[in-house]
């Protein structure tokens, strides 16, 4: 074969490889080696192949591992039933369930140097990739050159270097998000899934997965030990302990005794009506955060909504500005002056008038981190504050700066999202503020007040994990609410007793099993006939076994310009509904198009 003349990046690629046609490494390539080596094998003029990696070379003496802490009597009787698993060698899943601060970490590092000590490989999976930078500095002081870190955000060449070093044996103990899941390693004998009741596990898009169903299935299928661990289980996990599926595992409450925080709801409406408006911070909060300012702690804000405005409307004639993509409004960026829609990415500059009917004025609604982050900053102009949330730390790196800045008390007070809700330990931190807590719990999804509370009770958890106690302010519309109320009290027991009736009653998982079906299409009649012919024959397949809702528009009917019908599924029988799922699909096939069929077995979210 022969090149162009124009051919100027291969050929001289060509030229530089060697005659006796040893192989060269496609670093050596430079800039875009890979795109010009795929050009070449198309062009039939050079051949890629796989050359074992070498081991790197250690630059001086192996750092000694750091001892933990005297494990606590609690921790001991856990610690023995998981080394006689361990031991056993055999599968054994179990639900590790103790207060926010109870030492669980401390229970797998113990149980991974079991396993480590004979010669196994350990998997630890934890939700979110905030939770890592800190984590993994950690492990690698316990378990110096041992661990490799799986995510998302590494470097293709990070992932790749880690990837070979888990295949070929050289490092045991994997920890990542839901992706490590996958990892290559051998001689799996002990998972680890932290916060188990976390719903960044599921994967949202094809392929869908839970990493916590899929860690079941890998320990069983490698005889390894399983641990899930949380402060507020999933229902689904409880349900399966109290069933005998899981051995329940119970840590009780904090390490050394240390009291669980304070709890305080404040009433909003009571807030409106005696100051005439609604401000992010109330009058409680705000002197709380005085007074722990002064005291020289940290504290930590909750807003589980970025941006600076959830919505911008007129109010002249009530249009809302929303995404022309999905049927959602458009968030206001202040600090970046755009209005964007966080389902589709699209954004747009803020008009100087009403699109609808030209009035000038149009107005904001429901503060996000960045009106939070502001009106912190108004309040206590001498306070060092920083947000975290998906706007504020996209930069490589950026999560394990910010939590170090925070760890290392360069930061007084740190407003966020859900990231900073959960796994992390910073004993400085005396007092947690939740904004809008109960804004999630009218939601048309019946996890809604599951997901409430599992949330309030782990960015409550924050506070007072060091030698002083933990004050949380609660702010609240719906202040009896029984979600809140039992959040407050940090009584997943209670919560527990009182879903699981509700979702007995209706035949909702976990004592059922549900698939959600979307059809999608540019035209909404398109998909509402599709639809509607796709729950006709999962009528006819499905017979009086079959619970259905729907078909109907989806709660967020249009996304990404595609009109949404939603048809909801349910039947005690998990494997029946997916196989009955699975033979209406293949009767319309030539009737509706798979691609605009999009089928979620287990559904988190309805939305």
């Amino acid at each position: 074969a022969s090149l162009p003349a124009r051919a100027v990046a291969r050929r001289r690629v060509l030229e530089a490889l060697p005659a006796d046609r040893a192989p060269v490494p496609l670093g050596k390539l430079g800039k875009g080696g890979m795109r010009v080596a795929r050009d070449l094998v198309r062009a039939g003029l050079v051949e890629l192949i796989e050359a074992p990696r070498l081991p790197e070379q250690r630059v001086g003496p192996v750092p000694r591992a750091e001892p933990g802490p005297r494990p606590t009597p609690a921790q001991r009787r856990v610690l023995q039933a998981l080394g006689r698993a361990i031991e056993a060698g055999r599968y054994a899943p179990f639900l590790l369930f103790g207060a926010t601060g109870s030492g669980k970490t401390e229970v797998y590092l113990r149980a991974a140097e079991a396993v480590l000590a004979q010669g196994g490989g350990v998997l630890y999976l934890v939700p979110e990739i905030g939770l890592t930078p800190l984590l993994v500095d950690r492990l690698e002081r316990r378990f110096p050159q041992r661990v490799a870190v799986l995510h998302s955000a590494l470097s293709p060449g990070e992932r790749y270097r880690m990837w070979c070093d888990v295949r070929e044996g050289r490092r045991t103990f994997v920890v990542g998000a839901r992706s490590a899941i996958f990892a290559p390693l051998t001689s799996v004998r002990l998972i680890v899934v932290d916060e188990e009741h976390d719903a960044s596990y599921k994967q949202q898009e094809t392929p869908r997965y839970h990493a916590r169903d899929l860690a079941v299935v890998r320990a069983r299928h490698a005889g390894a030990v399983l641990v899930l661990g949380s402060a507020t289980p999933s229902l689904e996990s409880f349900h399966h302990a109290r069933q005998g599926r899981y051995t329940l595992l119970a840590l009780g409450g904090r390490i050394e005794a240390r009291p669980m925080p304070r709890v305080e709801i404040v009433d909003m409406r009571r807030e409106f009506r005696e100051v005439g408006q609604v401000r992010p911070i109330s009058r409680a909060l705000a002197e709380a955060l005085g007074a722990c300012l002064e005291r020289g702690e940290q504290a930590l804000v909750l807003r589980n909504r970025r941006g600076w405005a959830a919505a911008i409307f007129c109010p002249a004639c009530g249009e809302r500005l929303a995404c022309p993509r999905c049927s959602v409004a458009l968030t206001w960026h202040r600090g970046a002056a755009r209005m964007r829609c966080h389902y589709c990415d699209f954004d747009a500059r803020r008009p100087g008038e009403c699109p609808r009917c030209g009035a000038a004025e149009l107005r904001e609604v429901g503060e996000g981190t960045e009106r939070v982050e502001a009106e912190l900053q108004r309040l206590f102009p001498g306070a060092r504050v920083a947000r975290m949330d998906r706007d504020t730390v996209r930069g490589r790196g950026a999560h394990a700066r910010l939590l170090r800045r925070f760890e290392a008390a360069e930061l007084d007070v740190l407003v966020g999202t859900q990231m900073i809700a959960k796994g992390h330990d910073f004993p400085r931190v005396t007092l947690v503020g939740v904004l809008s807590a109960d804004h999630a719990l009218g939601l048309p999804d019946f996890r809604a007040a599951e997901r409430t509370f599992q949330l309030l009770t782990q960015v409550a958890g924050r506070a007072g994990r060091g030698q002083r106690p933990g004050r949380v302010i609660v702010q609240a519309f719906d202040p009896q609410h029984p979600v809140l109320r039992e959040a407050a009290a940090q009584d997943y027991e209670a919560f527990y007793a009182r879903e699981i009736r509700y979702r007995r009653a209706l035949r909702y998982p976990p004592l059922a099993g549900m698939v959600e079906v979307l059809v999608v299409h540019r035209q909404a009649s398109r998909a509402a006939a599709w639809a509607e012919r796709l729950a006709q024959v999962l009528r006819e397949e499905g017979g009086g076994r079959l619970r259905m809702a729907g078909p109907g528009p989806a709660p967020v009917e249009r996304m990404r310009g595609l009109h949404r019908e939603q048809i909801l599924l349910r039947s005690a029988g998990r494997r029946w509904l997916v196989q009955t799922v699975e033979r209406a699909l293949r009767r319309v096939e030539g009737e509706i198009p798979r691609k605009a069929i999009h089928v979620d077995v287990d559904p988190l979210s309805l939305l």
